[in-house]
């Protein structure tokens, strides 16, 4: 059964979507709806954290819970780990905590009604997920990166391998991003992080931060 096939059982209010439905074009990837992650973005993420088993994961922007699903269905297949997620919006926290409790998940999920710069951090994570307001992104990056354990991964999503760094006729200058931050270009040019892209339709960069034991080469 595949793990989309899974979610719907356990929570029947999901529906699948062929993921083009909202721009009207057809696509090859599928979403629950049009603000969370794809549902292929959901099974690479349950099989990442099946792989690596983080004790402690963020996400930014909860949203309906979708993402914060996929997620907890691998901590919970691990039998370890917590996910730590945030939402500002009332209504929409309360219909993503409801979910959490429907697919039995509010062990290893832990949903959070707040402002994401008012989140405490307590200790380090694994695994970060950047899914707020697109233009908090870059910011919530630099605030949560010195919590990421070398060896790491950050995650954005809706971003590209562009970085949106381009001109965008009649919105500016990386809309609806802004500017990539000189700090987070600085980590890249440093090696302390490695960029890579999934062309995905609503688009994910991730980001690895360096550990020392990585394997060393000379170019």
């Amino acid at each position: 059964m595949q793990l989309s096939d899974r979610m719907m059982e356990l929570d029947q209010s999901l529906t699948i979507h062929n993921e083009g439905e909202w721009s009207k074009t057809v696509s090859t990837y599928s979403a629950f709806n049009s603000g969370g992650v794809e549902t292929e973005v959901g099974e690479f993420l349950y099989g990442l954290l099946r792989m690596i088993k983080p004790d402690y994961v963020l996400e930014t922007g909860t949203h309906k819970g979708i993402g914060a699903s996929f997620i907890g269905m691998a901590l919970k297949d691990n039998f370890k780990g917590i996910l730590e997620t945030v939402e500002y919006i009332p209504e929409i926290h309360k219909e993503a905590v409801e979910r959490i409790h429907t697919m039995g998940l509010d062990a290893y999920v832990k949903c959070y009604l707040m402002d994401v710069k008012d989140l405490p951090v307590q200790h380090n994570y694994q695994v970060v997920l950047l899914d707020t307001e697109p233009q908090t992104r870059f910011a919530e990056f630099l605030k949560f990166y010195p919590y990421v354990d070398e060896g790491g991964y950050i995650f954005i999503h809706d971003l590209g391998r562009e970085l949106q760094q381009k001109e965008i006729p009649g919105l500016g200058w990386g809309w609806p991003f802004g500017k990539l931050p000189d700090e987070i270009r600085d980590l890249m040019r440093t090696g302390k992080i490695h960029p890579f892209y999934f062309n995905t339709p609503r688009g994910i960069s991730g980001f690895y931060k360096s550990h020392p034991l990585d394997y060393k080469y000379e170019l």
